[in-house]
């Protein structure tokens, strides 16, 4: 795969305003597909952590919880946006989201598989959000801290999204499951209350 697939996932996210690294440059050598060489250069992040780090400590050192519902809100409203401009990730986990240390601004990175269409199907969506969802089973996320995610991410009030949307989010939930299971042998922990 060409680092063009990431040049283009990068040009098509700031296009619709979701914070990604900025493109400095990039390259191609070769030109049989099979051994062409490719690269991309992006200026750097600055000081920056992934969400899997800060929030790594969540289940035992719960944070400020104003400042965790914005975060969810914030990725939510990423997720929303990625797969309604018609971009999927492919890799969508909290390790690939990058949160200025001393700010507010997210960015997404790790674009090399991502996909571009018209429109985002369904089951993409979902490979996506489960994958979200796997790696936030271990920091300590209430149920209520789901439907927070849920509604934010479809815009529409929980009621409507649980009676309409039920399945849909049984899929995401047990796709999450499932990998978890796989990688860890284990089920993941179950969400509190709260």
């Amino acid at each position: 795969m060409s680092a063009r697939n990431e040049w283009m996932a990068i040009r098509h996210l700031s296009a619709v305003g979701i914070g990604t690294a900025r493109l400095v440059g990039g390259g191609v050598r070769g030109r049989n597909p099979a051994r062409l060489e490719s690269f991309v250069v992006t200026e750097d992040l600055g000081d920056t952590v992934s969400l899997e780090e800060m929030t790594k400590p969540w289940r035992d050192a719960p944070p400020d919880p104003a400042f965790k519902r914005r975060l969810i809100r914030e990725v939510a409203d990423i997720a929303r946006r990625m797969h309604r401009s018609g971009l999927n990730h492919r890799d969508f986990y909290l390790c690939h989201f990058r949160r200025e240390r001393h700010g507010d601004r997210i960015c997404l990175i790790d674009l090399h598989r991502a996909q571009i269409r018209a429109r985002t199907p369904q089951r993409w969506i979902v490979k996506d959000l489960s994958g979200l969802y796997f790696s936030s089973l271990t920091i300590g996320l209430t149920r209520r801290d789901l439907y927070r995610f849920m509604t934010a991410y479809a815009g529409r009030p929980l009621r409507d999204l649980l009676a309409r949307d039920a399945r849909f989010w049984r899929r995401v939930e047990r796709k999450a499951f499932r990998l978890f299971r796989k990688l860890n042998g284990v089920d993941p922990p179950s969400a509190g209350g709260g």
